[in-house]
């Protein structure tokens, strides 16, 4: 897991927040399916249901029902697109989080490398007495 940053809770505390790398790869995961999942939902009401009402007939009640069967799709229609904009924002909120830590990560590792390098010559310094930097 890798440290965020503080985070100031409804105690007032600062608290540590961690972000574990291999659960929002999970996520990852269970969004995209999640996404394959809308599409096809999307696919059906589009295709089977089209947003046309059934040959109820002309008169009244029929007429009636076939608007209400039109304010329907269109609101099932909204809620499963609205649906699949918050999956696609949550994964590039989620991709951009991986991406951010994984740079952090080789940029951390690189400068422990450099200070490892750095101090190398301590460490020879110390076991034979001699410093090639002094």
């Amino acid at each position: 897991m890798l440290p965020v940053q503080p985070n100031t809770g409804m105690s007032g505390m600062n608290s540590k927040t961690t972000v574990d790398v291999l659960s929002l790869e999970d996520f990852q995961a269970t969004l995209d399916a999640r996404l394959v999942e809308v599409d096809n939902a999307l696919h059906k009401i589009k295709s089977e249901m089209g947003g046309r009402a059934p040959a109820l007939g002309g008169f009244h009640d029929a007429t009636v029902q076939a608007k209400k069967y039109e304010r329907f799709y269109d609101e099932q229609l909204d809620h499963v697109q609205r649906l699949k904009r918050a999956l696609l924002a949550a994964r590039k909120a989620t991709r951009t989080i991986l991406e951010n830590y994984r740079t952090t990560e080789e940029r951390n590792a690189a400068n422990s490398a450099d200070i490892a390098g750095i101090l190398a010559g301590v460490d020879t310094a110390l076991k034979d007495g001699t410093s090639p930097n002094v």
